[in-house]
């Protein structure tokens, strides 16, 4: 049987005034527009089981560590850098964590993979790191509250540094991008670009996912 179902549920945003679909906020947007890939994906991480196993724990953080390093090319943009809020992306010490807890796993270095969607426009860029970070939390929120850390015997010395972070900055910071999100007036086709690029975030975790722990499932 499973050890735990995945739920996909980002972390909470501060809910606007009931509006109309007409007059929906962007993030109102990026939630129900790109729900579709939500459910996709929560199949997806079901059927791959990430927390079951050491080895598909290794594979899982594998994972986020290319999502990291997806964030920060992107992040040497400086009109980007002025945009967004301190995601942590200039702090080593995430990574090291990563990379740490990888060399314990026996899983450092990790295989090179296809490079993320080079050309993306300021606004689908916004909207990648509004989903990518948003999903990285999510797993990271259930992955504490699941106690997988216990189950598999990963400790902030051993294999669980990452693991075992705080995630409260991170979530804080997720929340005021949101808030910059909904607080631009943006027209609907931009808004259509920011959800374009977070819908490319979802099919970049896919592929990493299946690169990494595809053949365990």
């Amino acid at each position: 049987m499973p050890y735990a179902y995945i739920a996909l549920d980002f972390p909470t945003v501060p809910a606007p005034l009931a509006r109309s679909r007409a007059h929906r906020s962007l993030t109102q947007r990026l939630a129900e527009d790109a729900a579709f890939l939500q459910v996709y994906m929560r199949e997806g991480l079901n059927q791959i089981q990430p927390f079951l196993t050491l080895e598909r724990y290794a594979g899982f953080l594998t994972v986020q560590h290319h999502m990291l390093c997806d964030e920060q090319r992107y992040h040497q943009a400086e009109e980007l850098q002025r945009m967004l809020p301190d995601l942590g992306l200039t702090n080593p010490a995430r990574a090291n964590r990563m990379q740490a807890d990888l060399r314990d796993l026996e899983a450092w270095p990790v295989k090179p993979v296809p490079p993320a969607p080079m050309g993306l426009t300021l606004l689908e860029t916004l909207g990648w790191f509004y989903a990518s970070e948003g999903l990285m939390l999510s797993l990271e929120r259930l992955a504490h509250t699941k106690g997988v850390g216990a189950r598999l015997g990963l400790t902030e010395l051993h294999g669980g540094r990452h693991l075992h972070a705080s995630i409260d900055a991170r979530t804080h910071a997720w929340r005021q991008l949101a808030q910059t999100l909904d607080s631009n007036l943006l027209t609907e086709d931009q808004g259509s670009e920011v959800v374009a690029g977070a819908c490319l975030a979802y099919h970049r975790l896919d592929e990493l996912l299946s690169l990494a722990l595809g053949k365990l499932s």
